[in-house]
């Protein structure tokens, strides 16, 4: 049968990882907010790398903070290698057993939304509940899909398309986790990390301490001005990448995230205005990147730099903060 979405909904994640599992939850009947993985899965720490493309990107380590979020919430997971050979009889048994799974995929064999086959392919996160009984395909939950309005589905994709889904391989800097699939095989007491304050805290103290963390917005400008200087490299295409992590996927939502999380932990009034102060300075990014994709200008790569110092001061504040 031909792909195609079943339902849409105009909400959507701020992740596909953390979504994904935050959905998985919710079938299971244990709902959780998305902004609980982020609080307790360390997610609200960024990191700068390259990603499946080869070009910069900004954003948590997802694999990490989605897995170790579900556990601190008190979920048991299970990662099963995929069985290549036998995908459908392993994945049908899956699905009966534990109700659905989470699954990385390769977005240009996902035929069910046409946005797929428009954008260059890259490293998503899907939920499946149900298999064919003769495995001829099987129904999604796609939490994010990035379009010119986001949205989330309900869609059937045929199973040939999702083998090559999972088995087309795409690797990043940050994340290269393909060939799982994720169960949620139980429940166990949430680990205690002394409430919502504790798990801020103890993100400031990575912050503080991990050079990853507290470097990554300084690492994140330089690789993305090396980007904009490679002629092998579309300063175009990395200009826009700039603007969707720093406004569309990344940065903004995250950090909007985190405002209702300062609020929910009762955080002094200074982290919350330094919160809307970096949300503010990403967005003046965002608008500066498609400046210079548009004119490649000098000038306003200078802009960039500047903001990029800004952001840096103004992150490290926060976090110092929330210390």
């Amino acid at each position: 049968m031909d792909s195609h979405i079943i339902e849409q909904y105009p909400e959507f994640a701020v992740n596909c990882f953390t979504g994904s599992f935050r959905a998985l939850a919710g079938m299971k009947g244990h709902p959780i907010a998305e902004q609980s993985l982020f609080e307790r899965g360390d997610a609200y720490l960024f990191q700068a790398g390259l990603d499946e493309s080869g070009y910069p990107e900004y954003i948590f380590p997802v694999e990490e903070a989605g897995l170790l979020g579900m556990r601190r919430t008190g979920f048991e997971l299970q990662a099963v290698p995929i069985s290549y050979g036998d995908v459908g009889t392993q994945l049908k048994g899956l699905v009966d057993r534990f109700g659905g799974v989470v699954v990385w995929v390769n977005t240009s064999h996902l035929g069910y939304a046409e946005v797929y086959g428009r954008t260059s392919s890259y490293l998503h996160s899907i939920v499946i509940d149900e298999v064919a009984e003769d495995l001829s395909d099987l129904r999604v939950f796609d939490c994010m899909v990035v379009d010119a309005e986001r949205f989330s589905c309900r869609a059937r994709l045929d199973f040939a398309e999702f083998e090559k889904a999972i088995s087309d391989r795409i690797k990043s800097d940050a994340h290269d986790c393909m060939g799982f699939f994720y169960v949620v095989t139980g429940t166990v007491p949430a680990e205690g990390r002394g409430g919502l304050q504790g798990s801020l805290r103890e993100q400031a103290r990575r912050f503080a301490e991990e050079d990853r963390f507290r470097g990554a917005i300084k690492e994140y400008q330089r690789l993305c001005v090396e980007c904009f200087a490679d002629p092998d490299r579309s300063t175009e295409f990395g200009a826009r990448r700039l603007f969707i992590h720093s406004t569309v996927l990344y940065s903004v939502p995250s950090l909007t995230l985190m405002s209702r999380s300062l609020d929910a932990a009762g955080a002094s009034d200074a982290a919350k205005e330094l919160c809307e102060e970096a949300i503010r300075h990403w967005r003046a990014l965002g608008v500066l990147a498609l400046r210079y994709e548009a004119t490649g200008s000098d000038a306003v790569m200078g802009r960039l730099n500047q903001r990029f110092a800004v952001l840096d001061d103004v992150t490290a504040r926060l976090w110092g903060e929330l210390a």
